[in-house]
């Protein structure tokens, strides 16, 4: 991968903590976390999408590990700091 998308994947994980999240919705999460992907792919090279496609599939695993799957009926739920 290019710089600029190992740079916007580590941004990406600094930006799923939840010390930014608690307080919002899962619905606020998961319309920043998919537009942010969209983007990253977007800017992205052909030859560089299956390591970035990766490397995205590692940021969700740590975002199901997080706790920010939930079903659809909690999206408007408030994320708990505790979570």
């Amino acid at each position: 991968m290019r710089d600029a998308s190992t740079i916007a994947v580590s941004e990406l994980y600094q930006g799923i903590r939840h010390e930014h999240w608690h307080g919002k919705t899962y619905r606020q999460f998961w319309t920043w976390f998919n537009d942010r992907c969209i983007a990253i792919v977007g800017a992205a090279e052909a030859d560089e999408l299956d390591a970035l496609g990766a490397a995205l599939l590692e940021v969700r695993d740590t975002v199901e590990a997080a706790g920010y799957m939930v079903p659809s009926d909690r999206l408007d739920d408030v994320i708990d700091a505790a979570e």
